[in-house]
């Protein structure tokens, strides 16, 4: 769920707060208004209230990133700090717009408003991620690895992969990066035990023939396998060939199935393993990145804004 159960505390208090304070603002601005007056205004008793403690909040949301940073502060739970950073943030946006009379100004009050707003979207945005891909990657990533293991994953893949044709087609011609201590099994038998991904175990074949040769018809696997495969299995992924897609994977798969041997059948189900996990490990960067990517604009902007929001407050005591 979006919500759970240990937010109910403070979704009973913002709406509230904000039942609060929306009553007593139509009061204030009704009242603002009777007599030819000119409207709420900022710079009224009821408009400083508002602002001084939309802008404390928000103050404390920022706190969110400091107290992230010093964990052995006995100041809380971070998950706690987390829920009142999520509550106070979506509460003191309401609150500066009564301030600002419910609207958004000019010059930096306009500004300092539409970046209010997109710290809001982009905040609300990373709650929903937060709460779907976790869920995703539970639900369609059987071969999740550790994001920062990803690219010797990779490799771990390509090597294992080029290990298992060149068992069946003989040298493939390529260089891999092939640890020194690679495990080897006895009677010319090879292979590596599988810790991550859907297939697990040993990827071990027989090598072709009794000299080590290749086998008899096996000339389709190894091409299928340099020109397509191959590349496929690389750090850099590509969209454009039809490994990319499941279904048209698949299709291809099985139209080499039937160019060769039933003695290479096994091995070519392994290699479609591999690339079906190669296909999960691309899919993990990609959620990896809108479950990350929404920071990089609400953190920065929303310093930023607890900044200029200093210097509206400064400039307007100044004014009025």
């Amino acid at each position: 769920m979006l919500i759970d159960k240990s937010h109910r505390s403070w979704i009973t208090f913002t709406v509230v707060a904000f039942v609060v304070a929306a009553a007593y603002y139509t009061f204030y601005s009704q009242a603002a208004y009777r007599g030819g007056g000119n409207g709420p205004s900022g710079g009224s008793w009821s408009g400083l209230t508002f602002g001084i403690i939309g802008y404390s909040m928000m103050i404390f949301c920022g706190l969110l990133g400091v107290r992230k940073h010093f964990r052995i502060w006995r100041l809380g739970r971070v998950q706690g700090w987390l829920r009142a950073h999520i509550w106070l943030g979506l509460l003191a946006y309401p609150l500066i717009l009564f301030h600002a009379g419910m609207k958004f100004g000019n010059g930096v009050s306009f500004w300092l408003m539409v970046l209010f707003t997109i710290v809001l979207v982009s905040g609300i945005f990373g709650i929903v991620m937060q709460n779907l891909v976790p869920r995703t990657m539970l639900d369609r990533l059987p071969a999740e690895s550790t994001f920062e293991q990803i690219p010797q994953v990779i490799e771990t893949l390509r090597r294992e992969a080029d290990r298992l044709v060149g068992n069946f087609c003989g040298p493939l011609g390529v260089e891999s990066a092939e640890p020194e201590d690679a495990d080897r099994m006895p009677g010319g038998m090879s292979g590596t035990v599988r810790t991550q991904g859907a297939v697990k175990g040993r990827v071990a074949h027989a090598r072709g023939g009794g000299s080590g040769g290749p086998v008899e018809g096996s000339g389709p696997l190894k091409a299928f396998y340099l020109e397509v495969i191959r590349p496929f299995l690389g750090r850099e992924y590509s969209e454009e060939t039809k490994l990319a897609i499941p279904q048209s994977s698949m299709a291809l798969f099985e139209h080499t199935r039937t160019l060769l041997p039933a003695a290479l059948h096994e091995p070519l189900r392994d290699l479609e393993s591999i690339c079906e996990e190669r296909r999960q490990l691309k899919l993990q960067e990609r959620l990896h990145f809108w479950l990350h990517c929404w920071l990089f604009l609400h953190a920065p902007l929303s310093y930023a804004l607890l900044v200029l929001s200093a210097f509206h407050a400064v400039k307007a005591t100044f004014y009025y």
